[in-house]
């Protein structure tokens, strides 16, 4: 197995358990605003994980790279706040 396939068979498996974690959490976790922080933390990973390994960006141009982490950090989390204060 290539080290690129084995890098993407892990990051897949990573948004399975991720996606499989926020199912869990809506269903065990009774506090709204706990709940929305481990779906936004999950989904922050997620993105980070597809912008590294499947858009393969790892080795891109740092500007790049960072304007799309930058941007699944933020939505998410700007979503999140909003979600919590309201």
């Amino acid at each position: 197995m290539s080290t690129l396939t084995f890098k993407a068979t892990g990051s897949w498996l990573l948004l399975i358990a991720l996606t499989l974690l926020s199912v869990a959490a809506s269903e065990w976790v009774r506090n709204p605003a706990v709940m929305i922080l481990i779906v936004v933390l999950a989904v922050i990973i997620k993105g980070q994980s597809i912008v590294d390994v499947f858009m393969g960006l790892q080795s891109a141009p740092a500007l790049w790279r960072r304007l799309l982490l930058s941007y699944v950090i933020v939505v998410p989390a700007t979503i999140g706040a909003v979600i919590v204060w309201l």
